[in-house]
């Protein structure tokens, strides 16, 4: 018995010695599907494709990329020079109009359609979950009933989809945007067809918190 009890416990000192070596030589197994996602650039994606946001730390790929700040915390939009230098963290700024990635308020926006203007810092939370946007600065009503149809239509269908009016870009104008996405097109290219082939493709595309 004493023999069995002592082979036992050599049996146990090696499985926990072979964990042990297992979890050292346990490295990362490559970039995740978020990370992915976020960097690629096909242009066959809808929408025009716009780097991640680096962040305050102007590095890409650290913590900060996507940190959130208090709510009512305004983020203004980069100059052509200030994106041209690359110099888009200090001050802190928007790439791209409606903003598609970077720093955000810690409170997101519910996906519905908005009957008032969102603040832009809450719909980039919203789009970290996953979602997509439709912002739109026009007075078309048949233009603005076909966006609240096909937003509805992908709410039915618990998908993350929402709009705003956007008065912050040129009059008469709609933009579709999820992460490091953004299709800015005037009125009269409006389509069904375009705003739910842009949903379909990126809607939960990137989605690092798993929503």
């Amino acid at each position: 018995m004493t023999m069995i009890l002592a082979g036992l416990g050599v049996i146990g000192i090696v499985a926990v010695l072979v964990y042990a070596v297992s979890q050292v030589n346990n490295v990362d197994s490559g970039p995740r599907d978020w990370q992915l996602a976020q960097e690629d650039a096909d242009p066959n994606i809808p929408g025009v494709y716009y780097p991640p946001h680096p962040g305050a730390d102007g590095q890409p790929g650290t913590t900060d990329d996507r940190i959130h700040f208090a709510p009512g915390t305004v983020l203004p939009f980069c100059t052509q020079e200030q994106i041209d230098a690359g110099t888009v963290s200090d001050p802190l700024c928007y790439t791209s109009n409606p903003p598609t990635s970077g720093p955000h308020s810690s409170t997101p926006q519910g996906f519905t359609n908005l009957e008032n203007p969102a603040p832009k810092e809450n719909i980039v939370h919203s789009m970290e979950h996953g979602g997509v946007f439709v912002w739109y600065n026009t007075t078309d009503q048949d233009a603005i009933d076909l966006i609240k149809s096909v937003v509805q239509d992908n709410d039915d269908r618990r998908r993350f989809v929402g709009s705003t009016i956007y008065t912050g870009m040129e009059e008469e104008t709609i933009a579709i945007t999820s992460w490091t996405r953004l299709d800015k097109f005037p009125v009269s290219e409006l389509t069904k067809e375009r705003l739910q082939e842009f949903i379909d493709a990126n809607h939960k595309r990137f989605n690092p918190e798993g929503f």
